[in-house]
């Protein structure tokens, strides 16, 4: 995350890719769902290359993640669960970033209704107040696809 802020920045930004059912409503994505990638090395790409490429391109790609998301999904509510980052350690598995807890650890918590599309957020939250004022914080819709 080095030099992704400036040291006089008071914000930090961020992105967020969120699933889209066919009603429209926005469901977070577990962190697992983009493996073998982290979610940092995901959005370090998104970042680097992603903004630049040509829609046709920037749909194919996003075809990808919503094929990776959707799968991961029917896995988190199959009876063998969505796997961790290493099988070995499996639950007891340290996620990669603190602030990626495995939402998709139980069924009751896996949004049930396939992803029909994905939005992507450019966010970002005033590092002074932090969570205490989400008002502070900006979302800014930087992508969606929802393929025809």
């Amino acid at each position: 995350m080095v030099g992704l802020t400036p040291p006089a920045a008071r914000s930090l930004p961020t992105l967020r890719i969120v699933g889209v059912d066919a009603n429209g409503n926005e469901h977070e994505i577990d962190y697992r769902a983009w493996n073998p990638l982290s979610l940092e090395e995901l959005y370090a790409w998104l970042n680097r290359h992603f903004f630049r490429m040509d829609a046709v391109s920037q749909d194919r790609v996003a075809s990808y993640l919503l094929q990776l998301s959707n799968h991961a999904r029917e896995r988190a509510i199959s009876q063998g669960g969505l796997h961790f980052p290493n099988r070995w350690l499996g639950p007891l598995t340290a996620p990669t970033h603190m602030l990626h807890p495995a939402i998709w650890s139980h069924a009751d918590g896996v949004p049930h209704n396939p992803f029909i599309g994905l939005r992507i957020y450019q966010e970002s939250w005033d590092l002074e107040v932090g969570a205490s004022a989400p008002a502070k914080s900006q979302r800014v819709l930087a992508y969606e696809y929802v393929p025809q």
